[in-house]
């Protein structure tokens, strides 16, 4: 019962906040003054003997000059990671189609003899299954 009773004592508080606002004619900027005229500032004139204009020469000639540096940087960077390489590996990046240049895990021997071994596994575990039938 005490909570309707201050459900609506707070309702009629706030209602009778509103009331003076539902009195105004919809404008509430009314009571306000007016709003002064701002004076407009005057503008500086254009000064038409300014030095900063770039030409399209003198941009083409800074854009070339950065791509040769650009270019020029790469290739000594290019040449310096060449010179870290053991001899090997810059064999590999100098002649990438000769395969004595390639890097190989096992000799020709070994490979053969790796491939011997796996295919006897493979018969034997064949025969094994034979023999559990």
């Amino acid at each position: 019962m005490r909570t309707h009773v201050a459900t609506v004592l707070a309702a009629l508080a706030l209602l009778a906040c509103a009331a003076p606002a539902a009195a105004q004619d919809g404008n509430a900027f009314d009571g306000l003054p007016p709003a002064q005229q701002a004076t407009p500032e005057p503008t500086a004139a254009p000064n038409d003997t300014s030095q900063d204009v770039v030409g399209r020469n003198t941009l083409y000639i800074i854009a070339g000059t950065l791509l040769v540096a650009f270019v020029g940087i790469g290739w000594w960077i290019a040449r310096d990671a060449r010179r870290a390489l053991p001899e090997h590996e810059r064999q590999r990046l100098d002649h990438p189609n000769d395969p004595d240049a390639r890097p190989h895990r096992h000799e020709r021997q070994a490979k053969a003899k790796a491939r011997a071994k796996s295919r006897a596994q493979r018969q034997a575990r064949k025969a094994g299954r034979k023999a559990r039938r």
